[in-house]
């Protein structure tokens, strides 16, 4: 057996510390990515009973998902669309639509009921969205339309603050232009996880708040987030392997002593470890192995299990990894805990939140 396991009093903590930090901009949960990987529709009943009920997911399926769930708050989809037919879904599920352009502006507004819209502003990103000389106030000539929000999405917020600074000057810009053309959305938002917890003068209205739920960001914690989301697994058999004897695919790990090895039969077919692209067998994919085996050696991966950390040794294969367990009591059934990227964990994989 293998789920994802999720510790709810640790996912509450994070949303408390989220809400503190970012006060008083209001939160926008983004569930893109089924919540990150920790399941969408479970994720946003655990926000609500946080106190955030303002959701936005990136593909409109997301939304429906939630819809279909029972949600009846706000859902911002942060993707414009030119599809007469996925237009027609958003105002008919009162989903909040994004405006990129003109184009998406006038499909909406034929649509022909009301809707509500976060127009999209280019500061520096390059897929959506306006630049700032190009808000028109024929923005304005879509009586279907009310404007809601304007945003826009930090390139590098958990790098050099230069360039994000430089995207806020022209958010700014972009906002008073709209206001200039009679235009006056109440929610501004541009900042993302990094930024909400980096920028204090960026939180505006509203900051859009996703991977820092999982305490798992590219910057240093210094809010003490609790990561979540572990790998679990029972050991499925438990080997004893004579020195010399060799252990994974491309024979790059060899015992170098009499070892007890527990098999716990996860693998990357579950999301775990590799990249499939590894499953292949040239010379210049068993230099590439040897040459991930070295920084194993170097940086060991490890697996927790009764509390106590084990070495992973040789390759992490499509349904198994074997784990170095010499000198310990560990038997069949034992619970294995891995460090893992929740978005990559197959969806079949149980998420249990305890």
């Amino acid at each position: 057996m293998k789920w994802l396991e999720i510790k709810k009093d640790d996912f509450c903590f994070n949303i408390q510390k989220l809400k503190e930090h970012c006060s008083p901009a209001k939160i926008i949960a983004v569930l893109k990515g089924n919540a990150y990987g920790l399941d969408m529709v479970k994720t946003g009943y655990i926000l609500l009973e946080n106190g955030i009920d303002l959701f936005a997911v990136s593909e409109l399926s997301e939304a429906l998902v939630l819809r279909n769930a029972g949600f009846e708050n706000e859902i911002i989809l942060l993707t414009p669309t030119n599809d007469v037919d996925e237009a027609k879904i958003i105002v008919e599920n009162k989903i909040t639509a994004t405006v990129a352009s003109v184009d998406n502006a006038r499909i909406l507004n034929n649509i022909g009921l009301p809707v509500n819209a976060h127009i999209k502003v280019d500061t520096g990103f390059g897929r959506y969205g306006f630049y700032a000389d190009e808000i028109t106030e024929e923005l304005n000539d879509f009586e279907n339309i009310t404007y809601t929000g304007v945003f826009s999405h930090f390139s590098n917020s958990f790098g050099d603050e230069t360039y994000s600074k430089k995207q806020y000057e022209l958010f700014l810009k972009a906002v008073g232009r709209l206001n200039d053309i009679g235009i006056n959305p109440s929610i501004k938002h541009i900042c993302n996880s990094c930024g909400a917890i980096r920028f204090d003068y960026a939180r505006l209205d509203a900051v859009r708040i996703g991977s820092a739920y999982l305490g798992r960001l590219p910057i240093v914690n210094t809010l003490g987030l609790k990561r979540l989301a572990y790998l679990k697994c029972n050991v499925s058999e438990i080997r004893h392997l004579p020195k010399g004897s060799v252990v994974g695919y491309a024979n790059t790990y060899v015992t170098k002593r009499d070892t007890r090895a527990a098999i716990i039969p996860v693998g990357y077919k579950d999301g775990y470890g590799v990249q499939k692209s590894n499953d292949t067998f040239r010379f210049m994919d068993i230099l590439r192995y040897m040459f991930a085996d070295f920084k194993m050696w170097k940086n060991k991966i490890y697996v927790e299990i009764n509390g106590k950390k084990y070495p992973v040794i040789g390759r992490i294969s499509m349904h198994n990894i074997v784990v170095d367990v010499t000198g310990s009591d560990i038997k069949v059934g034992d619970i294995a805990t891995m460090e893992c990227n929740p978005m990559l964990i197959k969806s079949e994989i149980e998420r249990l939140f305890i």
